[in-house]
């Protein structure tokens, strides 16, 4: 607070004098500084290698007991489930799924949800889970562990994973003849994909009641394990796997804890499978091979992939109940034959039985190494501790230049000012140095106007998630998404005059300023700390924009500020991003066909993006609305400003 109270810091100090008038450079320079240093993380110099913190994970990476017999047992369970799928085209064939589960010795339950589509004129879809629980012979249900994996049927749109429900089933008939399990271990598996893993935690966690909204209705289970600790889900595509690909970007950007993908990791690698984050089959298995370049790719794929807040698979709805958990995705070998495909069950299973094996042996939650982290590749990550400071350098410019737009507001002493201060003491100059004048800060103005942009990011948020305004778009024949499109364009276009409304005096202006870009640092702030990937990006886009933008009356600076600012609209910007996709997705597409599916595609996105948050939880959209809009408003109201204000004397 020092720096704060200091009288040479007023504006009739040196040092304050030249602050303010090389705020846009010191503002740019933080920006800049926080850019290239996020570049530097790419290099070995600034990231670490990763390790276990966790020793009692150690045990499932000495041996192995699973043998062939088990390996031979998954392709008999494959070859009946293929034929089962035959005659269950649009369903999970759960008479054969219990039957195996009884069969092993499991304890057998099945769970029914129910789900209320808030859009379309209320559809209601139904779904089915079957679970068997394998309860530990050492400790009474106190913890558990899970291995979980979705059923796609025939006619599903996703990709073909039928030989996971063998490998699961394989595993627990090995799993049920051992007695030194000391957690319980439940077999899952889901329907509907996400719907049906989250109505099943729903209903485990907090007793299967509808949700606050009326949409989902997860029902009951008929019997439980102890407290979850850590959950894998399988998404394998054949026994002859190619490679593994570590799916663990959580629902709102959420990630397990490093200690779990370190130990996937090793296991695979100990069984000679490549395995690794976005793995391929050309991507490098060796960190030393790899290039600045190819970190640079690693570490931007991921801050991509976790800034929207969808989870990669059903593992990523674990994480809101504090259950670390990721996906392990076999992406099958394009030529394979029936002795490779024995191997690969052999692998596959091992792998399974290690991480169970380590996963059985935690005394406590997994708390010891990092769950913010971002990897540069599959053996070297960065540390929480090392990436923020890139998000503070670019946020802390705009709380510079907030404090030094309020200092320029402060009154200039005059000649005659000046010449009382020298005949009076100490402590009556202190106190003329810090008096404002007649300067008179409309500060209940600048809360009305920030109360209209906050009302209408309100709008923006509640209005399409209006179940009796869809209702009545839908009996007039139109769909979900021109419906959300409309509203959400309606609301977008009325922000665009709000500055016409807008009358303020002189030096009010520069106190909005201040506001806003108090608003949107802090904001960007906690954005980053929820989610670094998505508060770093809206950082690169918006703080040159709030660096920028001033009232100086060149016709050209003013011009760049008003299209910039205008080209920041959260709407605009999902916009350029669906084009921007899809012009590299249908490269074959003349240019006005791809805006066309461009905007179909946008208004797609939003209605995916209401359902998310309405059903799973997910943010992106109550941030955008509820955080990003009104401060966009309140920077295209400084932007379009006319009036003769206090100049900041600045380059």
């Amino acid at each position: 607070m020092g720096i704060l109270t200091d009288p040479t810091l007023m504006q009739k100090s040196r040092l304050a004098k030249n602050c303010i008038k090389h705020t846009r450079k010191i503002c740019i320079l933080l920006y800049l500084v926080g850019l290239i240093y996020f570049g530097f993380l790419a290099h070995t110099d600034f990231n670490h290698a990763t390790y276990l913190s966790e020793n009692a994970l150690s045990p499932g990476l000495v041996y192995s007991e699973i043998k062939q017999d088990s390996a031979r047992y998954a392709q008999s369970l494959l070859e009946e489930l293929s034929k089962e799928r035959e005659t269950h085209k649009a369903g999970i064939p759960y008479a054969w799924i219990m039957a195996k589960m009884k069969q092993i010795g499991l304890e057998t339950h099945t769970h029914n949800f129910t789900v209320h589509y808030p859009f379309g004129g209320g559809k209601t879809f139904t779904g089915k889970n079957v679970y068997g629980i394998l309860r530990a012979p050492r400790i009474g249900s106190t913890e558990g562990i899970i291995f979980s994996t979705p059923y796609r049927p025939p006619n599903s749109v996703h990709t073909e994973i039928t030989a996971s429900v063998p490998i699961l089933l394989a595993f627990a008939d090995f799993a049920r003849r051992k007695n030194y399990w000391a957690k319980d271990i439940i077999f899952l598996v889901t329907d509907q994909e996400q719907l049906g893993i989250h109505a099943w935690l729903e209903a485990y966690f907090k007793g299967g009641l509808d949700g606050e909204n009326g949409i989902l209705n997860a029902g009951t289970l008929a019997a439980r394990a102890g407290a979850l600790q850590a959950a894998i889900n399988l998404e394998i595509q054949d026994f002859d796997a190619q490679y593994l690909d570590v799916k663990i970007e959580g629902l709102n950007g959420q990630l397990p804890n490093l200690d779990l993908f370190n130990l996937v990791q090793r296991l695979a690698v100990r069984e000679s499978l490549s395995s690794g984050y976005k793995q391929t089959k050309k991507k490098k298995k060796s960190i030393h091979q790899q290039t600045l370049t190819d970190n640079m790719k690693h570490l931007l794929s991921m801050i991509v992939a976790q800034s929207n807040g969808v989870p990669t698979g059903n593992h990523g709805l674990f994480h809101r109940f504090r259950v670390e958990s990721l996906t392990l995705e076999a992406v099958k070998r394009e030529s394979s034959n029936n002795h490779n495909k024995m191997l690969g069950a052999i692998s596959l299973l091992k792998t399974i039985e290690g991480i169970s094996r380590s996963l059985n042996n935690l005394l406590e939650r997994f708390h010891q190494s990092f769950f913010f982290y971002i990897l540069v590749a599959n053996d070297r990550f960065i540390s929480i501790g090392d990436f923020m400071p890139c998000l503070i350098l670019m946020t802390g410019s705009l709380y510079i230049k907030a404090f030094l737009i309020w200092m320029s507001i402060e009154r200039e002493p005059s000649i005659e000012d000046d010449e009382k201060q020298k005949n009076e003491n100490e402590d009556d100059e202190k106190k003329t140095m810090w008096q404002y004048g007649d300067l008179n800060l409309p500060f209940d103005y600048i809360a009305k106007v920030a109360g209209v942009a906050t009302f209408f990011g309100t709008l923006a948020f509640y209005i399409p998630q209006s179940k009796e305004i869809s209702d009545y778009f839908a009996t007039n024949g139109l769909s979900t998404q021109i419906t959300v499109a409309i509203l959400i364009t309606s609301i977008s276009i009325l922000g665009f005059f709000v500055p016409v409304f807008v009358n303020f005096t002189k030096n009010s202006f520069e106190l909005l300023h201040v506001a806003s870009l108090l608003y949107l640092g802090s904001a960007l702030t906690v954005i980053g700390l929820l989610n670094f990937s998505l508060g770093f990006l809206l950082s690169i886009a918006a703080v040159p924009m709030a660096i920028y933008i001033s009232f100086e009356h060149k016709k050209i600076k003013r011009s760049i500020s008003i299209i910039y600012t205008f080209l920041l609209h959260p709407l605009l910007i999902t916009y350029g991003v669906v084009f921007v996709l899809t012009l590299f997705s249908f490269k074959e597409l003349n240019l006005t066909d791809i805006l066309i599916r461009a905007a179909t595609a946008t208004a797609d996105a939003l209605t995916y993006s209401i359902v998310d948050w309405m059903i799973y939880g997910n943010w992106l959209f109550a941030v955008n609305t509820l955080v990003l809009y009104p401060a966009w408003i309140l920077f295209w109201i400084i932007s379009l400003s006319k009036l003769p204000v206090v100049k900041l004397k600045e380059e």
